[in-house]
């Protein structure tokens, strides 16, 4: 803004503005006259104002946020709430407050929802990013066997942490104690899976309260939260249990069918055969070059679904007037519940001369049980079956692999692996005596090596192999079964049916 203003002390003269008198002076000295009507021109510098500043988040620097509650914060979940709402971390955000909403139900269970939502002042909507923070949304839907439905939702995301509580009607005293039971385990679900890396920690919830609860379900939700991305959904209830999860690196499922647990075995069983595929999952990963981390998840998760489902409450069919022969057709089994589990990670195009050959894993495990018969005789049939498929790139021999878009650098191995094994015993009573009982064990593998030099394929070789075996059990079992009961309480009796337990494992 330009600003005229009149002399009234002697200075040196300016320079004319148009329809304003003008002044030339003769001298050094002005007049009086002259000074009175002449006028300057002061033209101001710029006033240079502090920049605005945003975060990368799209706030104003600086300046405080704002903080706002959709009710009264003084109750126990609202303090949890206050302490986690300015955390910058998934399992920050949501520290305590899972065992804290369900700690409500040792009290009440009236319907509850509350949140804070911060917000900077003078923060443009058009510079929010909303969808590009990390959003978790974690839901836990508990049925009750007297019918009543409780959900209990938490979310974070966009600068808003809420949590909603609603049952869909009245609780028992039986039912309250119930839900809160589960406090500690649903918070230890929260805790594993916003962890980095992420990992389960279910088996609290596995064993939930059936006498009062029907069924629970946890759906878990992270995203834009890069690596530590992950959705899973655990389901359980009295005939099945599963959990399928994927996250940055791939995916795994596991569902394991409880309905039937005449087939069940002891804990002892059970443990052992958890162990022994345990270690099958482990030669798998390495012999397919898995990912070890979503393997860690996946034996977690088979371990966990697996385990805590008791024992078995009904006898076999033919054995029910034989205790010794219940004993004999559980070591022939696994002792485990019927399952399928599989693991699959994401392709990877490690060679970026050659994108479309991809590093892969596929691993899928399954056990599938029949039973016919009635208490004097009966048919049973157990298969367990695995099949790995994969696919990686290796280094040659007293090379580094090191693969870039240059033909100097394609020196490799590259190797395709199929492998397929089963496993299935046939048992047969009749009038309380065994009269079948076999295993027939078989494996299949062909592997492919391509081997590339300076990009060049020198050889692709193909490997099969196979392999088949039938044993007869019930030749291992017949000298234990003619001299009465003292031999089924022997410890030779005890050896015989744990080896024979180990055998039949895939």
């Amino acid at each position: 803004m330009t600003t005229i203003s009149s002399l009234n002390a002697g200075i040196l003269p300016t320079a004319s503005l148009t329809g304003a008198a003008s002044v030339t002076p003769t001298s050094g000295n002005l007049s009086a006259e002259a000074i009175a009507e002449s006028t300057v021109v002061t033209i101001p510098s710029p006033q240079v104002e502090s920049p605005v500043v945003y975060t990368p988040e799209g706030t104003l620097a600086g300046v405080e946020p704002t903080v706002s509650w959709a009710q009264n914060n003084t109750d126990a979940v609202s303090r949890v709430m206050a302490g986690d709402y300015a955390a910058g971390t998934m399992s920050g955000q949501f520290y305590d407050l899972g065992s804290a909403v369900l700690d409500r139900f040792n009290t009440t269970d009236s319907n509850f929802s509350q949140s804070v939502t911060v917000g900077p002042v003078g923060g443009p909507d058009a510079l929010k990013l909303s969808g590009l923070t990390p959003q978790g949304d974690i839901k836990l839907t508990v049925q009750t066997k007297s019918g009543a439905t409780v959900g209990i939702e938490l979310y974070s995301g966009d600068g808003t942490l809420s949590v909603n509580v609603k049952s869909s009607g009245p609780l028992s005293d039986a039912d309250r104690s119930a839900v809160a039971k589960l406090a500690d385990s649903f918070q230890q679900a929260i805790d594993g899976l916003t962890s980095s890396p992420p990992a389960l920690n279910l088996n609290g919830l596995t064993q939930y309260d059936t006498s009062v609860l029907s069924s629970v379900q946890m759906q878990f939700n992270v995203t834009n939260d890069g690596f530590n991305d992950v959705s899973a959904n655990i389901a359980l209830n009295s005939s099945t249990r599963s959990i399928q999860l994927a996250d940055s690196t791939g995916k795994i499922n596991v569902s394991v069918d409880t309905s039937d647990s005449a087939i069940w075995g002891s804990s002892a069983q059970q443990n052992q055969a958890i162990a022994s595929y345990l270690t099958q999952f482990d030669k798998a990963d390495a012999q397919g070059h898995g990912s070890s981390a979503l393997m860690s998840m996946f034996k977690d998760a088979f371990t966990q679904m697996n385990s805590n489902y008791g024992t078995s409450s009904q006898q076999l069919p033919g054995t029910t007037y034989s205790p010794w022969l219940a004993q004999s057709d559980h070591a022939m089994l696994t002792g485990l519940a019927d399952f399928n589990a599989s693991i699959t990670d994401n392709p990877v195009s490690s060679n970026p001369y050659v994108p479309d050959q991809t590093d892969n894993f596929s691993y899928q495990v399954s056990q599938n049980t029949k039973t016919e018969g009635d208490l004097m005789n009966g048919k049973i049939s157990q298969t367990q079956q695995a099949h790995l498929k994969a696919s990686y790139h290796e280094p040659l021999a007293g090379n580094t692999l090191a693969l870039t878009t240059s033909a100097a650098s394609q020196n490799y191995q590259y190797v395709q692996v199929n492998a397929d094994s089963s496993s299935t015993v046939n048992i047969a009573t009749e009038r309380n005596n065994i009269i079948q009982a076999t295993l027939n064990r078989s494996s299949s593998q062909s592997t492919e090596v391509s081997q590339y030099e300076h990009a060049v394929l020198v050889s692709d070789v193909t490997t099969p192999t196979s392999t088949s075996e039938s044993t007869d059990l019930l030749a291992l079992l017949k000298p234990f079964l003619t001299n009465g009961q003292a031999e089924q309480d022997s410890a030779g009796w005890q050896q015989t049916l744990s080896a024979i337990h180990s055998a039949v494992l895939l």
